[in-house]
Formats: structure tokens, sequence, C-alpha cells
């Protein structure tokens, strides 16, 4: 079990005095530097709600294809069904020991939501916060994620105040640049080998990547076609597994702005295995950002890594990195 990903109790950290804060953001800190994730514990999400809308995702992933098509994502931010594209990986980049390069797809597909709120200012609304389609053959899938992404957003605003604090900086730093925060609830099904029926040599079930935001918030299955987290001292790893934690990993946006001092967790799904033939999987992936219009700044050292990047605003990074995705968002429909 590797170390480079520590435990967090985010109820000990409430409570905590001043030594022990310090541990715990000098423990932090040397994970969120070297490799760009941590558990946390202590969050108060009742596990029933995870069960409840894995169950409800897993419906879902049942219905027919021609009932699935019908809320296929049509846009960057909408709200939807993205199934296993027939093209190539989803956004798969390769680096030393990924492994051989497969012209195949990640064998996943996934369910999208979003606030389905915004500002009321129309054009914002209509881009960043699209009403959520609801499928009209699953009525309880709407309940079981409005319990479930309550509890995402409440400990969203308990991150961004720990990270704050474990930089040196004022409490309110990034939960003020998120009041109206733009974020996706991922609902991922991970089909078992039985299912698919064979993989080529080296397909991934979620090819490597890093995510967009500022970070997400993962609740997974373990499996031995499961996650695996990269760092330059241990390469490819599995991280450490707590049916009670969540993985809390960093994205682009905030390792843009620390300047690079911490990194987005590059991490990668492994294919379904001969060894497990009907293990299939699904993650809850709640992947958060800041306000769309936030001017993103990186941070002067001492708080900032000092790799000298530029200011970005939120919205145009996100939209850039999901260009390269164009393709399989449209496609999606």
């Amino acid at each position: 079990m590797s170390t480079s990903i520590p435990t967090v109790d985010i109820t000990q950290w409430r409570h905590a005095g001043v030594a022990g804060k310090a541990e715990i953001t000098s423990v932090l800190d040397a994970a969120l530097r070297s490799t760009g994730a941590f558990l946390m514990r202590g969050h108060g999400v009742p596990r029933r709600l995870m069960t409840e809308l894995r169950a409800q995702a897993r419906a879902f992933f049942d219905l027919p294809r021609s009932v699935k098509s019908q809320y296929g994502i049509r846009a960057a931010y909408d709200s939807g069904w993205l199934e296993m594209h027939p093209a190539g990986g989803v956004g798969v980049e390769h680096s030393p020991g990924d492994g051989p390069d497969v012209d195949a797809p990640d064998l996943h597909e996934s369910f999208y939501l979003g606030p389905g709120q915004g500002q009321g200012a129309s054009a914002l609304d209509r881009l960043y916060y699209p009403a959520n389609r609801w499928p009209g053959e699953l009525p309880s899938l709407k309940a079981a994620a409005d319990a479930y992404t309550a509890h995402m957003v409440r400990l969203a605003e308990e991150i961004n105040a720990l990270l704050a604090a474990v930089l040196g900086l004022p409490g309110d730093f990034f939960t003020s640049r998120a009041r109206h925060s733009t974020w996706t609830q991922n609902l991922s099904w991970y089909p078992s080998l039985n299912a698919v029926g064979g993989v080529a040599d080296g397909q991934l079930r979620n090819g490597p990547h890093t995510d967009l935001g500022t970070f997400t918030l993962l609740s997974r299955q373990q499996g031995v076609g499961g996650l695996q987290a990269w760092n330059e001292a241990e390469g490819w790893f599995a991280p450490p597994y707590d049916p009670d934690a969540f993985l809390v990993n960093l994205g682009d946006l905030m390792e843009l702005w620390t300047d690079g001092r911490w990194r987005a967790l590059r991490h990668r799904v492994l294919g379904p295995s001969a060894q497990a033939p009907d293990e299939e999987l699904t993650s809850l992936v709640f992947f958060y950002e800041s306000d769309p219009e936030t001017l993103v700044e990186p941070l002067a050292p001492p708080a900032g890594g000092g790799a000298g990047r530029g200011s970005v605003v939120s919205r145009h990074a996100i939209l850039e990195k999901l260009g390269a995705r164009a393709d399989l968002l449209s496609a999606a429909g």
C-alpha cells in the first residue's frame, strides 16, 4: 500500500489544535507535491446514499441503447449519456510505461449531471449550467443524485478551505471564487470482461489522464481492473482503498493555480481482467471547478511553486482541454 496518498480525517481537522493542524498540513502538502491526491474520512456521507446512487446508475446503464441515446451529450457542460465510443480512447495520453498504444475505446460508459441552476444570466446559464435531463424511465434517479451531490457540494467547500490552509492563504481564498462553481457528477460504469467479450492488447477501462478542474471527489469500488495512480518515484501503483473514504485528487486547474507547487493526479483504470471475468465496477466521480469567470492567477511563492505559468480564465482552461474531446462529446448523441 502506497504511502504517497495519505488519509485525512476531515472531522479531526475541524477540531485539531495548532500543532495538529500543522502536522496534517505538512503531510498533505508533501502528498500533493509528489502525487496529487489524498483519502478523506470523517466526511459524513451516509453509505446508503452511495449504494442507492450506484443502483440507479446501474439501472440506467441496463436500459437499451435506443433509450440511452435519447440522452446523449451534445455540448461541453451538457448532462446525459456518454457511450463507449468506437473511434479511440477518451483523451488518452501516453507516458513511458503506459503500455502499447491501441486504437480502441476506453471500456466504460457514463452519465453526467450538473448543478442545473445558474445565476440568472441567460447566456452563461445556457453554456455552463444547463438543466439536467433526467431519464423519464428512472424517476428515482433524480432524488438519489440530488441527495448525494448535496453532500459533494458541502464537502467541496470544506476541501477548498483545507487546501487554502495548507497553502497559508485566507480560509475563503478558493471558496470565494466558487460561489457558483461549475461541477459535474459522473456516474461511470466499467463493464465486465464477459460483458464486453474481450479486450485488445493494452486496452483500458479509462486511459491515462489528469482531470480538468480544481479537484475531484471519487467514490470507487475495489477491483482487479481498478484505479492506478502515477508519480515519478513509484510509476504506476494502486492507491490505498478504504470503503469509508473518498479519494480526493487534484486537477489541472489547481496545478496551474499553485504554479506547479502541487500536481494534478495522473491516473488510469486498468482493463477488465481474465482473473475476474465477471467483475464490473461503478464509480461516482464528482468533478469540481470554480466560478466560470474566475481569473486563475498562479500564486506567487511561497504559496506558489514558481513555475512561471500564465493566468487564465477558468472556463477557458476547461474548454480548451475539452476541445480535444469535442468529437466524442458531439458524437455521443
